[in-house]
């Protein structure tokens, strides 16, 4: 079997969303299916992260061309650095008069989102490609969900093409959209083109469980979930031990932002530091400066280490240093039908999990069917009581998530489509 993947995020890329295509795409070929990826040429992405280039196959075909990005524009407007997505910062609320325009013309002129004006071009050179080349199926995966307009493209024009569409994220109702103050007619475009989507499609797959019943109300549709994993060939073999075995080290692995403003757990270390508790807090990946506000003035600046942006494999080498591993995930209504993808790492890491969600979502369900204890953002007692237990937590068994065992559960998705 053969098939195409359209993906926005793909190495030299970094961060969560290229990990889940990347290792499909690696394990497909394991399992004698031939992946073929499409991809843009000169993509605006928030990290790069060149050593994930080493993780991909030796013989698969990457088709590229190039887009247009207006993100670059908007970026330099509203004075973010490069590796700040307009909107997905959640709320560092101090924002100028040129940021907030920005926004507003992102929110309601590119619509889904600033990666639209590819899908035409995309259309027209794949139809071309797909008409001198023979595959079984194609699959989008988004965010940008714009990627999933491409493959409606291809389906209109041929009917009888295969088309899985993965969604790793909600889409119209994203959390961060609010910020893009987006007006009733450019949400209900939106909320029109992924009803067009999901109705086309053959199959969907969602990488959480209550994000298939936002996406298929109202169709006879089959929605599938696969979540995302680990790989056990991205941790080391051995691991270093700490430098300083007294200190209690708690780490943050991804990017924190407004609606990850978990300030009662930020509290809670600052309970601890006045108990003469000794502890560091290491963060890796963007981080908000509304955050780093909150934990200076609860007087734990000292306490922090900001590594940035590092490659995947360092940043579980930096996790496995950890005693413990703070998850902590967005503060909103759709993000309880999400789960972020590092929770499956940091189950593998075999560390005590210290979790932050709303107690309603698929999260707090997982993580309750695990026996695994999360707080809500504000809640500073049970965070404490979370920080003072941590050392009692029982390890899951991450065998059920490996990256192989998800890309088998994706190759049936693509054997019932024929």
């Amino acid at each position: 079997m053969k098939v195409l993947i359209l993906t926005y995020y793909w190495p030299p890329s970094g961060g969560g969303g290229v990990q889940r295509w990347l290792k499909f795409a690696d394990n497909l070929k394991k399992l004698g299916c031939t992946p073929i990826i499409y991809t843009p040429s000169n993509p605006d992405v928030p990290v790069l992260d060149p050593t994930l280039l080493e993780d991909i196959s030796e013989g698969i075909d990457i088709l590229t061309t190039p887009i247009f990005e207006p993100s670059r524009l908007f970026r330099k407007i509203s004075g973010k650095s490069g590796s700040e997505r307009l909107g997905a910062d959640g709320g560092d609320k101090k924002q100028g008069l040129l940021s907030r325009i920005s926004l507003w013309i992102r929110g309601n002129f590119f619509i889904p989102d600033a990666r639209v004006r590819w899908v035409k071009p995309s259309v027209k050179f794949l139809s071309k490609w797909l008409g001198e080349n023979h595959v079984d199926a194609i699959i989008t995966t988004g965010p940008p969900h714009s990627i999933h307009l491409i493959g409606l493209g291809l389906k209109k024009k041929n009917p009888k093409l295969k088309w899985v569409a993965d969604f790793r994220d909600p889409w119209s109702d994203m959390d961060y959209l609010d910020d893009f103050k987006m007006g009733e007619k450019a949400r209900k475009k939106m909320a029109k083109m992924e009803s067009e989507v999901t109705s086309n499609a053959d199959r969907l797959i969602v990488t959480s469980r209550s994000a298939e019943d936002k996406l298929v109300e109202g169709k006879n549709k089959i929605c599938l979930l696969i979540p995302n994993g680990w790989d056990a060939a991205d941790f080391p073999k051995s691991i270093p031990s700490k430098e300083d075995s007294e200190i209690m080290r708690f780490g943050h692995f991804g990017s924190l932002h407004g609606s990850r403003n978990a300030i009662g757990l930020w509290k809670a270390f600052a309970a601890l530091k006045g108990k003469g508790q000794k502890f560091e807090l290491t963060f890796a990946g963007s981080f908000s400066p509304e955050i780093r506000r909150h934990l200076i003035d609860l007087g734990l600046d000292d306490n922090c280490v900001f590594y940035g942006n590092l490659g995947h494999r360092e940043s579980i080498e930096k996790m496995l240093l950890c005693d413990a591993l703070l998850l902590i995930h967005n503060d909103s209504d759709s993000a309880t039908r999400s789960t972020p993808g590092k929770l499956f790492e940091y189950i593998a890491a075999s560390k005590p999990i210290i979790s932050i969600c709303r107690q309603n979502g698929d999260l707090a369900t997982m993580l309750e069917e695990f026996g695994l204890p999360h707080a809500q953002h504000n809640d500073e007692v049970s965070a404490l009581e979370m920080l003072l237990q941590y050392e009692n937590q029982k390890a899951v068994d991450p065998a059920p998530y490996t990256r192989m065992k998800q890309a088998e559960k994706l190759l049936e998705v693509i054997r019932s489509t024929q």
